[in-house]
């Protein structure tokens, strides 16, 4: 079977790393895969591809060669426009001429995409093609305002073979919409065993995230920096990349002492930061699965999150392996964070618990899950 993954970019995020853990399970399982990027434009994938995986790049923003942009290519994308009422596409039409040409070029049996204004583009480029399309939503669609592009992915991804959620509520809510949607959480893999002991004589707590506004990180700060003289022995260690790292580092250096509050690089192997970690937070307002959150349990650490939506009830078990905090403050998140930086007892238990997320949600059965979709497609 040919499979064709499809993704903006392949820069650190959760949906990039799903989307290399699927291309290389399918590779391995001997399907013909490829990881199609709209804008790569021969930066490094953040994570590691297989080498038996192919890996092209549509390299927009660029013109079109006439051999990709023509009347043939473009006039079933128009028709598209018009019949699914999303004229508001019209200027992607060169974006979308280059992605078909591209997309065909690798002659798919089923194509899988992530992210919804890619999901959008990848269904508008291969309309009347006949190819069969998989869109993946790795975030929670019911808490974004789409603007422009809320037509044109609900009349879409009616015409996709199936839409991908990673939890049942955001599944049935694209259903509701017309989508034949249905959900698989993320394929994530297991840390190494055995985990390395907690090895670091000061106590440490985790967030990573892209840093942008909606992972909240300045609530974390401020909470951690609120209790960081009543705890001298803890810090705060900050992994990701995004717009407000500048402020974070400003933010971290006015409210704590030097070096209790780091913001580090993003970090490709997560694992080997977190196996020696006491707490893991997330601040963040929404979240479609929570790949962090799921790795942090996974390696036995408590977790401490803001209630971002269901599959975060689904991971983070409260009073089980960690705290979900319905209250949206940072008075709330610096309790929770007191309450288990104070109780060595309390964090212990949780962090017995927390690797069950293991067997919970495991690789093998979102693998699964994904062979049961593709079967229909396998015709070679």
């Amino acid at each position: 079977m040919r499979i064709t993954i499809v993704i903006a970019g392949l820069a650190g995020g959760g949906a990039e790393r799903v989307a290399v853990n699927l291309a290389n399970a399918w590779s391995n399982r001997g399907y013909q895969t490829t990881v199609l990027t709209l804008s790569q434009n021969g930066r490094p994938s953040a994570y590691k591809i297989d080498e038996s995986v192919a890996v092209r790049d549509v390299g927009w923003p660029r013109g079109g060669r006439e051999y990709e942009l023509n009347g043939s290519a473009v006039a079933p994308i128009v028709r598209g426009f018009y019949a699914n009422d999303s004229t508001i596409l019209m200027p992607d039409i060169t974006m979308l001429a280059l992605l078909r040409f591209a997309i065909l070029r690798t002659e798919p049996d089923v194509v899988v995409s992530f992210i919804t204004q890619t999901n959008v583009r990848v269904l508008a480029a291969l309309n009347e093609s006949k190819v069969p399309v998989i869109p993946c939503e790795v975030t929670d669609q019911r808490r974004i305002d789409m603007g422009n592009w809320k037509r044109p992915r609900d009349m879409y991804y009616r015409h996709a073979a199936h839409v991908v959620a990673t939890d049942p509520v955001i599944a049935d809510w694209l259903s509701a919409r017309g989508a034949k949607a249905i959900s698989i959480h993320n394929p994530l893999h297991t840390p190494p065993t055995p985990i390395s002991p907690k090895q670091n004589m000061r106590k440490r707590v985790i967030t990573m995230s892209r840093l942008s506004m909606e992972k909240r990180v300045e609530w974390i700060v401020r909470a951690f920096a609120s209790l960081a003289e009543n705890h001298p022995d803890w810090d705060l260690e900050i992994y990701g990349y995004g717009p407000q790292q500048n402020f974070l580092e400003h933010l971290a250096e006015d409210l704590a002492p030097p070096t209790r509050i780091r913001v580090c690089r993003f970090c490709r192997d997560s694992y080997r930061i977190l196996s020696d970690a006491h707490i893991f937070v997330s601040a963040s307002w929404i979240e479609g699965y929570g790949n962090s959150i799921w790795e942090a349990l996974a390696c036995g650490v408590p977790v401490i999150a803001i209630d971002a939506g269901p599959s975060i009830r689904r991971l983070v078990r409260h009073e089980v392996d960690g705290l979900v905090i319905n209250g949206e403050g940072v008075p709330e998140l610096a309790a929770a964070l007191e309450r288990l930086m104070s109780d060595d007892v309390e964090r212990e238990r949780f962090a017995a618990n927390a690797p069950d997320v293991v067997k919970r949600f495991s690789m093998q059965a979102a693998l699964q899950q994904w062979n049961e979709l593709l079967a229909p497609f396998h015709t070679r």
